[in-house]
């Protein structure tokens, strides 16, 4: 076997086929993600081919795995890093197949599951290596990669590369979310925010950005945004914000608009809605704030037309994961390597 770096038309034909198969895997399993395509496949992967790296391993002539990378200038507040999108790597055959069973329920595996498991560490670890290389000639020291849920045999390959699981994309239809159990707001209102909201909103969001760069998120160089910008945001016409009140002082908020690239590729779609920001205050936290403004946020966005509603969240804050993963269907886990 060897690695190549692919860049004609017909190699770029064959990884798509690989990562649509990911896609489909997933899709199977959520039905209501948007469809993609493999010319889409093609169309993304062409992209990367001209401005970063696709590597491919190749058995003779037959391509066994693909990956590629590019680098991002600042990586989540750390400096130049490299990332592989979720819709950029690729097994052939059943090797990246879900698995079920015992081995969800983390039990033994099964005989084909671990046979799945060798195989994409067989054809993947290459890549991986190549990767690495070229990183460490480059200077550059993070990468990250983003793993479909159904992917469970990458998933516990990038686990044995040192890799851990950073931030958790999530998607569930309107008409799911909005038969959950709610409770009744007891001491509190949620409404929609306004114009007048925004320094309060500020005010909350800096409250945010102290908590996830606290423990035992320590998220570096965290951030909220500035009266400035969310008077801007909350003058968009595509965002929805709906806060907490208690006599008459804000105690919540949370916000989405349509997916931006830094949401999952496989949940962009143009009746998707993207949950970007949700704080409750603590001294309000239990009471069914955060159900309540979600609740306020889906039926608006059903109202809208929106049919999926997505979010993201950083898995090392076990709050917000607790919270998502309660409500939300994981379709994406990212995974970081420090080195």
């Amino acid at each position: 076997m060897n690695i190549i770096l692919i860049h004609n038309a017909a190699r770029i034909a064959e990884a798509s086929s690989l990562a649509f198969g990911n896609h489909a895997r997933l899709r199977e399993k959520y039905p209501w993600l948007p469809e993609k395509k493999v010319e889409d496949f093609v169309e993304r992967i062409g992209w990367m081919t001209r401005e970063g790296s696709v590597y491919a391993l190749l058995d003779g002539d037959t391509m066994r795995t693909f990956l590629g990378w590019f680098t991002l200038d600042d990586f989540r507040n750390l400096g130049p890093g490299a990332l592989t999108p979720d819709w950029c790597f690729g097994v052939a055959g059943d090797a990246a197949g879900e698995r079920t069973g015992s081995a969800m329920s983390g039990l033994e595996s099964s005989p084909n599951s671990r046979e799945s498991s060798r195989a994409v560490s067989r054809f993947m670890s290459p890549l991986v290596r190549r990767l690495m290389n070229d990183l460490k000639v480059a200077g550059i020291s993070i990468h990250a990669v983003g793993v479909p849920a159904t992917g469970e045999a990458f998933l516990e390959e990038f686990s044995m590369l040192s890799y851990g699981r950073i931030v958790l994309d999530a998607a569930r239809p309107t008409g799911e979310l909005l038969a959950l159990p709610c409770p009744e707001p007891d001491g509190f209102i949620v409404r929609a925010a306004t114009a007048d909201d925004a320094r309060d909103l500020a005010d909350l969001d800096a409250r945010l950005a102290r908590h996830v760069g606290s423990a035992p998120v320590l998220m570096p160089g965290a951030q909220g945004s500035t009266i400035e910008e969310w008077d801007e945001w909350l003058a968009g016409p595509d965002a929805l914000t709906f806060v907490a009140e208690r006599s008459g002082k804000l105690v919540g908020f949370i916000k989405a608009d349509p997916p931006h690239d830094d949401v999952s590729w496989f949940v962009h779609g143009d009746s998707t809605l993207a949950i970007c920001g949700l704080y409750v205050d603590s001294s309000i936290r239990g009471k069914g704030v955060g159900d309540n403004l979600l609740r306020a946020l889906v039926s608006a966005g059903a109202q809208r037309g929106y049919e999926l509603v997505s979010v993201d969240c950083e898995t090392h804050n076990p709050e917000a994961r607790a919270f998502w993963t309660a409500r939300f269907k994981p379709v994406t886990w990212s995974f970081e390597r420090r080195f």
